[in-house]
């Protein structure tokens, strides 16, 4: 099974600009995390719930397709 919450994304720091590694989940459950070069504290937070939103949305439609490819006789991998 694909599990979208695993994805990453990138955050730039709002302090020096670095590009910061963030899985979706950590944005959907509001953790803060440290800039891994200015050591800034960053807290993703999900206005409305949105990000959450959206995923549930791109799991459900990755579920789908998984179900479909497996009803061919494949498999789905995503990188």
């Amino acid at each position: 099974m694909v599990d979208v919450d695993s994805w990453k994304v990138f955050l730039r720091c709002p302090k020096c600009g670095l590009e910061n590694e963030v899985y979706l989940s950590e944005i959907k459950k509001g953790k803060t995390i440290q800039c891994i070069v200015c050591a800034t504290k960053i807290t993703l937070k999900d206005k409305n719930g949105d990000v959450a939103k959206g995923l549930k949305q791109v799991q459900d439609v990755v579920d789908s397709l998984e179900k479909t490819v497996k009803k061919i006789g494949g498999r789905l991998k995503i990188k």
